[in-house]
């Protein structure tokens, strides 16, 4: 048999993982592989891990979105560059759904270990890498504030809920940005730039004609509404996903560069640290993913 890493968030989602343990196993096993377990966890060290692998090694996650970043951030850091397969187990699963796997899960085992592979562009953060993006404002914390325990009853719906109950509390941030061909300069109550075609399991907008390997990203910006119907505009734009809103902004680029009081990011669900300047840039074709 050969061997394969099996690297797994047991604590993702609705907590499932180890519940479908054996059957994961099994199914590697019946494939010839025989998987070795690495369950993350404070004081766990993934590095230890993947040292040594080479591209002959199978190498598969499962987990949130917040695992695909673990991940790539890791790989990167030990220049590590290898495909790996990818389990979705999170809430919500954007990064699954913008590269397409399948939702039956025998068919996302066989993906994790298929011979095609994806090479997708990466973002990175003031040195710090993350999948597909990287969020700050308003809302944007909710992924990884948002109680364990809540999320895993509820699902999406606790978004949802955890964002309603912030919405009089809106707070608006100075932010100057820049593009590389602009400067935009306002009162935002969140932005936005990723790589994706769904963020909190929302499609992203026609008009950005997302492509996973083209070396730019999109960056989205929402100003401060100044009335209650221009906040109910924007609620209702993403609600529907037309995103008709004129307080809602839309670019994209190669690089961007933030200027601001301290921001606090999100960068694939999970926080990502505070700057008043933040240099976001594309890292073209960083990573290959297995798909069917």
């Amino acid at each position: 048999m050969k061997d394969l890493l099996y690297i797994c968030n047991p604590v993702s989602g609705r907590g499932n993982a180890k519940e479908r343990l054996a059957e994961i196993v099994d199914h590697y096993n019946t494939r010839g592989f025989l998987p070795r377990i690495f369950m993350t966890g404070p004081g766990r060290d993934i590095r230890e891990e993947l040292k040594g692998l080479s591209e002959d090694d199978m190498l598969v996650c499962s987990g949130g979105d917040g695992m695909v970043n673990f991940m790539i951030d890791n790989m990167a850091s030990m220049g590590i560059d290898i495909p790996f397969g990818y389990i979705p187990m999170g809430t919500t699963n954007d990064f699954s759904r913008s590269i397409g796997l399948p939702k039956d899960f025998k068919q996302v085992l066989e993906a994790s270990i298929s011979p095609r592979t994806l090479r997708l562009d990466a973002g990175e953060l003031n040195g710090r890498r993350f999948a597909y993006v990287a969020g700050f404002g308003n809302f944007t914390d909710i992924s990884y504030k948002t109680p364990r325990v809540t999320k895993n009853l509820l699902g999406y719906l606790a978004y949802v809920l955890e964002g309603a109950r912030s919405i009089s509390d809106i707070r608006p941030f100075h932010v100057r940005v820049s593009t590389g061909r602009e400067v935009l300069e306002a009162d935002y109550i969140f932005g936005l730039v990723t790589n994706s075609n769904s963020v909190a399991g929302m499609r992203s907008p026609r008009e950005t004609r997302t492509r996973l390997d083209d070396g730019l990203m999109e960056l989205e910006l929402v100003r401060m509404p100044k009335k209650l119907s221009e906040l109910r505009d924007i609620l209702s734009s993403y609600l529907s996903s037309d995103y008709r809103s004129e307080l809602i902004e839309f670019r994209q680029g190669s690089s961007f560069t933030f200027e601001s009081e301290q921001l606090a990011w999100t960068l694939d669900g999970e926080f990502g640290g505070c700057y008043d300047r933040t240099e976001i840039k594309v890292m073209p074709s960083a990573f290959s993913v297995r798909v069917l």
